[in-house]
């Protein structure tokens, strides 16, 4: 941390950026200055920082201000970007590097409780990253399973990219009832047992297809799958067209799901690998 702190005020000499030393706290402002002045004194080089240097910089003020270790180095900014591929994953669209603008690209704290070190930073557009915020996982997952409010951020589809891009990248802090939250949003959830007896055979379907036959009579999966892929093959491929327009398709996939939230705990964590895997 201390040396951090006497390159900061060395880099903002080296880049010629200027220093505002009231910004930091006062255990810090004497370091900082030393170390403008070391290069000052030195007659250091003054250059134009490239876009890793001048985002480095800007990182390590806000992380000294807010107390967060700030390991990060420009090679693992460079790495990040390299892995982003110049877009957002969220919002799809190309970074840009202006100022305030939603598609410039931003450094997100994967977990928030912790700085800004090699394994715990993304590169996001500014936009995701404000609309991610302080949210754990559970937070983002629960927003992208229910509709946007108007004031969102993001749109439906943008949330669910949200929630599959960090679902490896970060961890639960306790337990979330995937079927409990699905039962809040009931023509999601109807949607997704229709695309799973769609692609019953389907790696992804399976895990929890297999599963509930265990709770089931015998074939009455293999006959709604049988009855949904006619509907599918008669109708539009809207799912809910497909489903609320067959009574005896409904009375299966309501049954369906009964038997799945009487065994949640068995099929939570099949829903969300399914989900966001």
């Amino acid at each position: 941390m201390l040396k951090t702190t006497f390159d900061i005020g060395y880099d903002h000499y080296r880049f010629n950026i200027p220093l505002e030393i009231s910004r930091y706290n006062d255990e810090h402002r004497k370091l900082v200055h030393d170390g403008y002045m070391a290069a000052e004194t030195l007659s250091v080089t003054k250059k134009k920082p490239n876009l890793y240097e001048k985002k480095l910089l800007g990182i390590r003020d806000r992380a000294l201000t807010k107390g967060l270790e700030a390991s990060i180095t420009v090679d693992d900014l460079h790495r990040c970007f390299l892995e982003s591929k110049g877009m957002c994953p969220i919002i799809l669209e190309p970074f840009t590097f202006a100022e305030d603008e939603k598609t410039d690209w931003s450094v997100d704290r994967i977990d928030n409780t912790k700085g800004y070190s090699s394994d715990n930073i993304v590169i996001v557009s500014r936009l995701a990253n404000l609309a991610k915020s302080n949210l754990e996982l559970s937070g983002i997952i629960k927003q992208s399973l229910r509709s946007p409010e108007k004031q969102s951020l993001l749109t439906s589809e943008e949330w669910l990219r949200m929630a599959k891009f960090y679902y490896p990248k970060m961890k639960l802090n306790r337990p979330l009832s995937t079927c409990l939250i699905l039962s809040e949003y009931q023509p999601l959830y109807d949607g997704i047992l229709i695309m799973l007896l769609q692609n019953h055979e389907s790696k992804n379907s399976m895990p929890i297809l297999a599963t509930l036959n265990k709770y089931t009579q015998k074939d009455c999966i293999f006959k709604a799958a049988k009855l949904t892929r006619k509907r599918f093959y008669h109708s539009t491929h809207n799912p809910g067209h497909v489903l609320y327009r067959s009574p005896k398709l409904y009375a299966c996939v309501k049954s369906f799901i009964e038997t799945i939230n009487a065994h949640s705990s068995e099929f939570d964590p099949l829903f969300m690998k399914y989900l966001f895997a």
